[in-house]
């Protein structure tokens, strides 16, 4: 069954869900650049001073062993891959295929490749092991791709530390994410990643994922960074695509704007940004880069067409948490082994036909006889749905996306709308916000029983001063 051609967003998962509703700011680009004035600026630092104006993102360094290692590719535009990271049954790291998936991605034309994020579970390998990942990567596809390293972590000096050793061994950037559990400051942001720049002669990808960080860092703080000559770009893993034109507008073109959440990736280019850090890229590499190509192209009915099919594998591939599904799918693809590394898990059995039937839309494996390659709740009956109220400091949406979760249902966000935030350095979650959603049901009756849970919650919920509105079909837009 084929739906409606509306832009649609990404399925979030568990903490990934309220990644696309959390924090909504900006109209325009003006206020942006005033807002940013209000914070300490990179610009300011003494040794920013001297090369204000130049943005320093390539990089030399001299790799393991005392061999001198060219680490000069710009960061590209188009299709970069959130790599998972190989392993045997055992759980121990598989660098014979991991070279193998490099040489792939090089053949089916993902531009870049981010090693050692979340998705390639870098948490959980040691220091020996990274350096055989990153000695890997360079050796297959150093200077022919660019090489990006996962090295953000709670602390500003373990953060340095690691940034120097990916510079050690050839990165030609370093994304690094935004402290997470500790919620720092706007300011605190701010210092935090000038110190990193300023430490390492590295080009600097800031990431900014609230759903897994519990912190956002607002665009008038990226703008403030984006004067560093080493802060280059931006994955931004918000799901808020009103972002990128605004921050396109004041940042200029050589900062690169990646998105982070790959259902929202292609609108996220057509408004102005340059590519995407992908987990769907991991299993259908080629389609992703055609997305990317259209979109920056200015094509939106190629874009569309491309992405159509990707579309399931956008949504479930996060059924559970990344990268439990695309491990799987990779295994089932052929593409490597089963192993995974505690505290994470394979993929429930519950899931795997889900996963399965995205694979075989998106033509990533043959169509198994007798099964369906429409999956999940493509062609289940659905219903627009319209949630207002307080909907983050009192967890309505938190409990309005778990209700559907677990009436077995599944939701696509079609738009929303939050009230500008207040405050110049810490987000305000109490305020009135609006979301559209298109609900499905595995059947009519499941639908309409997750449609008076939702209102049972409303009602319950008086705190959150929510409302339900049962949206026409083509009303899916909130109120401004």
């Amino acid at each position: 069954a084929e739906r409606e051609a509306w832009a649609p967003r990404r399925q979030i998962v568990g903490e990934c869900r309220l990644s696309m509703l959390m924090f909504a700011h900006l109209a325009s680009a003006a206020f942006i650049a005033s807002r940013s004035a209000l914070l300490p600026t990179p610009a300011t630092h003494p040794s920013a001073a001297a090369t204000a104006g130049t943005r320093a993102c390539v990089a030399s360094a001299p790799r393991r062993g005392g061999e001198a290692v060219m680490a000069g590719m710009p960061l590209p535009a188009g299709s970069l891959v959130a790599l998972a990271t190989p392993m045997t049954s055992t759980g121990e790291v598989d660098i014979a295929t991991l070279r193998e998936l490099l040489r792939w991605h090089k053949a089916e034309g993902t531009d870049g490749v981010v090693i050692l994020g979340t998705t390639g579970e870098a948490s959980t390998l040691t220091s020996a092991e990274k350096e055989e990942v990153m000695a890997a990567t360079r050796e297959e596809v150093g200077g022919e791709m660019a090489i990006l390293v996962g090295t953000g972590t709670i602390s500003t000096e373990a953060t340095i530390a690691a940034t120097k050793q990916a510079k050690l061994f050839g990165a030609d950037a370093a994304l690094v994410v935004t402290p997470y559990y500790v919620k720092p400051s706007q300011a605190g942001l701010v210092a935090h990643f000038t110190r990193i720049a300023d430490a390492v002669e590295l080009p600097i990808v800031l990431y900014n994922v609230p759903g897994r960080t519990g912190v956002d860092m607002s665009v008038e703080t990226t703008v403030a960074l984006s004067r560093h000559p080493r802060i280059c770009g931006l994955k931004d893993a918000t799901g808020d695509n009103t972002r990128a034109a605004p921050m396109r507008a004041v940042c200029g073109d050589d900062f690169r704007l990646y998105s982070g959440e790959d259902a929202a990736a292609r609108e996220y280019v057509l408004q102005g940004g340059d590519g995407v850090i992908s987990v769907t890229a991991n299993v259908a590499p080629a389609a992703v880069a055609a997305v990317m190509a259209s979109g920056r192209a200015g094509d939106a009915a190629a874009a569309l067409a491309a992405d159509g099919p990707l579309m399931a594998l956008h949504r479930d591939l996060f059924c559970e948490a990344n990268p439990i599904p695309v491990k799987w799918a990779l295994h089932k693809m052929g593409r490597m082994g089963e192993g995974i590394r505690s505290p994470l898990s394979p993929l429930g059995v519950a899931f795997q036909p889900r996963v399965a039937g995205a694979l075989q839309q998106a033509g990533c494996i043959a169509s198994e006889e007798g099964a369906s390659a429409a999956a999940g709740s493509v062609g289940w009956p659905s219903r627009d749905l319209l949630l207002q109220g307080h909907l983050f400091d009192q967890g309505l949406i938190n409990q309005a996306l778990d209700i559907i979760e677990k009436q077995n249902g599944d939701f696509e966000i079609l738009a929303f709308s939050v009230q500008p935030n207040d405050q110049n350095s810490e987000f305000n979650f109490r305020r009135t916000s609006s979301v559209s959603l298109r609900v499905f049901g595995v059947d009519a009756s499941a639908l309409e029983d997750i449609t008076r849970r939702l209102r049972a919650l409303v009602d319950v919920l008086e705190s959150a001063e929510g409302s339900l509105t049962v949206l026409p079909a083509k009303a899916a837009a909130p109120p401004a």
